[in-house]
């Protein structure tokens, strides 16, 4: 009797490191369904077969995510019907737009904007709290950054300002000194 699809993957080295480097760089270093990267787990991530390879999925470089554990452990081996409703699938990572189906509040909550949407956070637990506060603490550091460029961009302007302003007193300076004979008071 032939092994089965998830016993093949502990007979032989997989993924062999050249597929698992070229999926690490195709993310980025981040989990396709969350985001999380390596910085924030604290070690590389895990490659997963977007259609499970029991379910007739490959080793393709196209089958094949970048996922955080938990994301991994959620989807599972999950494979809908192929007449399954579209509502039953899942987005796949960089390939579907995730913007025509999920949306982010300012507080890191992900709302579904189709059913579709709705089920893929559900099926990956999208809004479990860590991932909440860290979407949320993302939106507050992006709030920062653009507070402190806009401040950066204002003093600019005022040294701009001042140092104009520093030149009309010098010519005013100058304007009294010749209008008063050369003395100024």
């Amino acid at each position: 009797m032939p092994a089965s699809p998830a016993a093949r993957c502990t007979l032989r080295e997989w993924p062999s490191r050249r597929k698992r480097a070229i999926v690490r760089v195709a993310f980025g270093g981040q989990c396709g369904d969350c985001g999380v990267s390596e910085t924030s787990v604290g070690g590389e991530l895990e490659v997963d077969h977007f259609h499970p390879l029991a379910s007739g999925g490959s080793d393709d470089i196209e089958n094949l995510v970048y996922a955080c554990t938990a994301c991994n452990r959620f989807k599972g081996d999950y494979a809908p019907a192929h007449d399954a409703p579209e509502s039953l699938r899942l987005l796949r990572p960089q390939r579907d737009d995730f913007g025509a189906h999920v949306e982010e509040t300012v507080l890191g909550r992900l709302i579904g904007l189709t059913p579709r949407g709705w089920f893929h956070i559900q099926r990956l637990h999208l809004n479990r709290p860590q991932l909440v506060e860290r979407r949320h603490l993302l939106h507050v550091l992006e709030a920062q950054r653009s507070y402190l460029s806009r401040s950066r961009e204002a003093e600019a302007r005022l040294r701009r300002e001042n140092e104009a302003l520093q030149g009309e007193i010098t010519r005013l300076r100058a304007a009294v000194a010749a209008l008063s004979g050369g003395s100024e008071r």
